[in-house]
């Protein structure tokens, strides 16, 4: 359960110890890609985006994160640009969240890896929350075959300029809904059920996903833009859609997030009307978007290294 009080930031370089060990002992990264991935610091993204968390919950943060991370540059190569390939491996992942027991040797580090974090996340949580934790997983996996088959085709979602259209695919593709659950795990209790029904929670919730996503794409542009095939960031759909200069794009982008963002404070502020025991819930949601921003806007990850003239 998180506790009181400011983390200790020597706590959370420990923590970035812990998961580089636990990522070289699951065989997910080699000793000479450690130092480029420590680079991308996701531990601070964590840091920003959970101020509260302690312990376990803390280790758990950083090793979903940077397992998904590692998951999501799969896709930079050709599983990114194969449908089939995705499939491939992203449904064992899936399964996993159905239910699918047992081991095979040829099974991948990816997987194995993935099999433990489900159980680390499930463990003492309650039926409801495995059931929506599990279907917003699936959700968010099965967005990668589901973009792979975009750029197979050379296509992209249909994309209004108000946004929205695209945003029903990517705001699952960000991960932030498993996070937000995790926000439960974190706390060590669920947020309250009648809450969880509330129109307005699900809306405050796809807010927070979508904000989180867009505050990437502008971040990420430059590096996304580099890619072969169709990069799945919103400046650039935007561009190839509506031909639509750079400028353009970014001020449509950047406005979505302060309407997102001022929306989200009027979906809290009546939400914690009804909802007072969920208000932890509730800033839980804030802070995962600042700490997004806070992140993206100062990580190694996005940086690109300068290779001369473009032709």
């Amino acid at each position: 359960t998180a506790e009181a009080g400011p983390r200790p930031p020597r706590d959370l370089r420990l923590a970035a110890d812990r998961h580089a060990d636990w990522a070289l002992r699951r065989g997910l990264l080699t000793p000479a890609e450690l130092p480029r991935y420590r680079a991308y610091a996701l531990h601070e993204l964590i840091g920003h985006a959970f101020p509260r968390a302690r312990g376990a919950e803390l280790d758990l943060l950083v090793d979903v994160l940077g397992w998904f991370t590692i998951l999501d540059d799969c896709f930079d190569g050709s599983p990114g640009r194969h449908p089939a390939e995705a499939r491939a491996l992203v449904d064992p992942l899936i399964a996993v969240l159905d239910g699918a027991r047992g081991t095979i040797p040829s099974e991948s580090r990816l997987l194995l890896s993935w099999r433990e974090l489900w159980k680390r996340q499930t463990a003492s949580m309650s039926p409801e929350w495995r059931a929506r934790a599990a279907r917003e997983w699936r959700a968010c996996l099965a967005t990668f075959p589901a973009e792979a088959d975009h750029r197979s085709r050379g296509t992209v979602p249909a994309l209004g300029l108000d946004l929205t259209d695209t945003m029903r695919l990517r705001r699952h593709g960000s991960c932030l809904y498993p996070f937000m659950n995790i926000l439960e795990r974190v706390h060590g209790a669920d947020a309250p059920a009648a809450m969880h029904a509330e129109p307005a929670l699900h809306r405050l919730r796809a807010n927070t996903a979508d904000a989180a996503t867009l505050i990437n794409d502008l971040y990420s542009l430059k590096r996304e833009e580099r890619q072969a095939g169709a990069a799945f960031n919103t400046v650039l759909t935007l561009q190839r859609a509506h031909g639509c200069t750079r400028g353009r794009a970014v001020h449509a982008v950047r406005t979505r997030v302060v309407r997102l963002r001022q929306e989200s404070e009027e979906l809290r502020r009546e939400l914690l009307h009804r909802h007072p025991a969920g208000r932890w819930y509730l800033d839980g949601t804030r802070e995962l978007v600042a700490g997004v921003q806070a992140w993206t806007s100062t990580s190694d990850r996005y940086l690109v290294p300068d290779r001369g003239p473009r032709r």
